[in-house]
């Protein structure tokens, strides 16, 4: 964060310490997305900056807005279109500046059409959609939002979605800023989360989204911090995403950077979020 708004090396210093500050009074019985986002706050208010990379989402998004038409291409000529958009939405999850600032990804996109998951719930997926009646998809990074578009014009083949961004910046998470940069709200119904956390912590989020959660009959939970905040949580969810560090690899059962399309081990349709 502070390399992106260009921090001086004192600033750099200062945000560092005052994230240390903050780590010995953590409550490791929450999941890491919520310790991380409270040490990413402490570091954010140093450097007087609520979006550091404001700059680097708007470029990501742009640049891929570009290229979404091609990528449309092959997901519309593919033998099974959603589960190409699938495999398009967990390429696009590479995008995560916090936890990989450097990335390829024409290799990724490359990778995922000759890789499978490592777990891959494609099929219970399927089954699920086609008594569905309504659908939330709940987003993770810029830039990855642009393939979710891909995604959520497969499932609004099965019924109408509900796509959720943050309610503040954090890291380079999507926000309404960017749903409304890459145009999602012509695929799907936009809504924010209510909440700046990273994932999605259910004590935190707005009203509006636990309705709406409470109404899916499938959620589809992008990207580890979700994964983090939602793993336990009875409901009708699946998760999408890269395994992108050791621990929910390690969690999960697969190598490190795996792909995973994943039912949720409390897969409950008549649950209530």
């Amino acid at each position: 964060m502070a390399r992106a708004v260009q921090a001086s090396e004192k600033q750099q210093l200062a945000a560092l310490t005052a994230a240390c500050q903050v780590i010995p009074t953590l409550n490791y019985e929450v999941s890491p997305a919520e310790n991380s986002t409270l040490v990413l706050w402490a570091a954010q208010r140093i450097l007087g900056e609520s979006d550091p990379f404001k700059a680097k989402k708007q470029e990501i998004n742009a640049a891929l807005l570009k290229v979404l038409p091609d990528y449309r291409r092959q997901v519309s000529a593919a033998f099974d279109p959603l589960y190409s958009a699938l495999l398009f939405s967990v390429a696009g999850n590479i995008i995560d500046l916090g936890i990989l600032p450097e990335y390829d990804l024409e290799r990724a996109i490359a990778e995922v059409q000759a890789v499978e998951f490592a777990i891959n719930d494609y099929a219970e997926l399927r089954e699920q959609l086609c008594k569905a009646r309504k659908i939330v998809v709940l987003g993770d990074n810029a830039g990855e939002i642009v393939f979710d578009r891909l995604l959520v014009q497969e499932l609004a083949k099965f019924a109408p979605v509900t796509y959720v961004v943050k309610g503040a910046p954090i890291l380079n998470d999507a926000t309404l800023d960017d749903a409304g940069q890459v145009g999602m709200a012509e695929d799907a119904t936009v809504i924010s989360n209510g909440s700046g956390y990273l994932g999605t912590v259910l004590a935190d989020v707005s009203a509006e989204l636990k309705g709406e959660l409470r109404a899916a009959d499938l959620i589809v939970s992008k990207g580890q911090a979700n994964f983090e905040t939602l793993a336990d949580v009875p409901a009708p969810l699946y998760f999408v995403l890269r395994a992108k560090c050791a621990c929910v690899a390690d969690e999960l059962g697969v190598q490190e950077g795996a792909m995973v399309l994943k039912q949720s081990d409390n897969f409950a349709p008549s649950a209530r979020v």
